[in-house]
């Protein structure tokens, strides 16, 4: 019966993982993100006023791109491909809108975040052995 489990139960609990872990270090991606790009702040069309909202949902962005990977490693034991699919395919296509120098750091933090989750992952292995 454990070989038949659904892949839908552990993918929910690494997209609740990922948001709430992108939302409690966007603080630090937001910074990471303002040290590599430097973009202008203008805060909309009008700049006026800057909601504090939208730049904790910015900076969450390339939390997110980390983080997914990293709990879809840990989380789901079977058909990470069909996780990785679904859950990664928004936040693919907001980068490949922003332009290329976005796409780079998108494979960079994607690649990091899924090899600690792997490495983790093993780690575990190794000790229940």
């Amino acid at each position: 019966m454990l070989e038949k489990k659904s892949v839908v139960l552990p993918a929910i609990y690494a997209l609740v993982a990922t948001i709430i872990s992108s939302l409690i270090f966007s603080s630090l991606f937001g910074k990471l993100y303002l040290f590599i790009f430097k973009p202008a702040s203008t805060c909309g069309l009008s700049g006026i006023g800057c909601s504090d909202i939208l730049g904790v949902i910015q900076n969450s962005i390339f939390a997110y791109l980390f983080f997914l990977p990293l709990f879809i490693m840990i989380f789901i034991p079977r058909k990470q491909w069909l996780a990785w699919l679904i859950l990664i395919f928004i936040p693919f296509t907001m980068v490949l809108a922003g332009g290329s120098k976005h796409l780079l750091w998108f494979l960079i933090f994607t690649l990091t975040g899924g090899l600690i989750g792997w490495l983790i992952k093993l780690a575990i292995k190794k000790l229940k052995y």
